[in-house]
């Protein structure tokens, strides 16, 4: 699922819910996560830089623990959870948190760069130098996360600062994209000339389900240059 939401002054968040596939209820879970994450963001005015990081931390933590405890009152719902990925921008500096696999890339015309780093159980297998990235791509564990909203009481998000003006382009998506389209083709799918930003992004949806993903497809594209975002 997605979102798009401005608060009380006009700062932007952009944000990406996955619930956890072979989990029921996923679908629950991201949507719990999405609208307590945008309310709680329409409800802000205006944050300074290191004011929005830590309020966007505990705003995580926050919503994980209502989440995990939401499923011990009603354990009909036990076993969901969501992957997270959201961006803020603030000033010249966007604010990236993650939790699970979805992901956020950064874009100029040069290069496209992977902004967060995946709670996966193949990433933990790179990082330990018993596989390469490239394995983990066609890893048979590929889709196991490690760490997912509402699986822990306690969950704390990577987060990462980047600097606005360096870039052109946002993305944030869940791995229904990502895992079915090289970083080169989303690179040339965003840099389409003569498209709009919302046929650039239903392209590469149809893209990555002509390649063959079966799972949701979510993600927001931001042009930076001209804050707009789809």
């Amino acid at each position: 699922m997605t979102g798009i939401f401005h608060n009380g002054t006009g700062q932007l968040l952009i944000m990406v819910s996955d619930g956890m596939g072979g989990h029921q209820y996923g679908d629950v879970a991201s949507r719990f996560v999405l609208d307590e994450i945008g309310e709680a963001w329409r409800a802000e005015n205006l944050l300074d830089v290191k004011t929005g990081e830590q309020y966007l931390r505990n705003l995580v933590m926050k919503v994980n623990r209502s989440l995990f405890d939401y499923q011990e009152e009603n354990p009909e719902y036990r076993g969901m959870g969501t992957t997270l990925v959201l961006a803020a921008f603030i000033d010249e500096t966007i604010i990236v948190l993650n939790v699970g696999d979805s992901r956020a890339y950064v874009m100029n015309p040069r290069s496209i760069e992977q902004v967060t780093k995946d709670h996966s159980f193949v990433n933990l297998l790179v990082d330990a130098g018993e596989i390469t990235a490239e394995e983990a791509e066609s890893h048979p564990k590929k889709n196991i996360i490690t760490k997912a909203m509402g699986t822990e009481r306690l969950i704390q998000a990577d987060v990462f600062r980047l600097r606005n003006r360096q870039y052109d382009y946002l993305m944030v998506a869940s791995d229904g994209l990502t895992d079915e389209m090289a970083t080169d083709e989303i690179h040339s799918l965003t840099y389409a000339s003569g498209k709009e930003l919302s046929d650039r992004a239903e392209e590469m949806i149809r893209r990555a389900e002509k390649n063959g993903s079966t799972d949701n497809i979510s993600l927001v594209l931001a042009d930076l240059k001209a804050s707009e975002t789809e």
